[in-house]
């Protein structure tokens, strides 16, 4: 179980290069064994941050993209994900430790769960990426999956 990073409401608080970080072509690890690819980029007049998943692992191969937009009706950022899979997702921001994130409520087997994706450890040429579950209404996040970028 992680300990909740200090995590609030992100309405005003990220402006349009929330995400600049992120940009640009990026290698993938996770474990066990798994690699990838992910492609960042701007699109529709740079309003518009689309990312282009690949990745295997044990399980297979997933193809994913998102679409993350600053919504001026509310001044938050806003993700919307879908992949091979057939899963379709919709985020909004938050922010956690200072860095944008995005966070989304579930129910699995009828229990309310948080769903949350951040970006940590970030360098010019490297980050870490994770995928984070809380069944306490993110008193604790418990890690799903972690993955490693590297500037391609």
């Amino acid at each position: 179980m992680t300990e909740s990073a200090t995590e609030r409401t992100a309405a005003g608080a990220l402006g349009a290069d929330a995400l600049d970080f992120w940009l640009g072509d990026w290698k993938l690890e996770w474990d066990p064994d798994g690699h990838g690819s992910n492609v960042i980029r701007r699109i529709l007049g740079g309003r518009v941050v689309e990312e282009a998943f690949v990745g295997e692992d044990a399980d297979g191969t997933l193809h994913g993209r998102s679409l993350s937009v600053l919504d001026p009706s509310d001044d938050r950022w806003h993700q919307t994900w879908v992949d091979s899979a057939g899963t379709y997702l919709e985020f909004t921001a938050v922010e956690v430790d200072g860095r944008i994130a995005f966070r989304r409520e579930t129910t699995r087997e009828g229990r309310p769960i948080s769903q949350r994706m951040v970006w940590l450890d970030v360098e010019a040429d490297r980050l870490r990426w994770e995928w984070q579950r809380s069944v306490d209404g993110g008193e604790t996040w418990d890690l799903v999956w972690a993955i490693r970028y590297r500037r391609a």
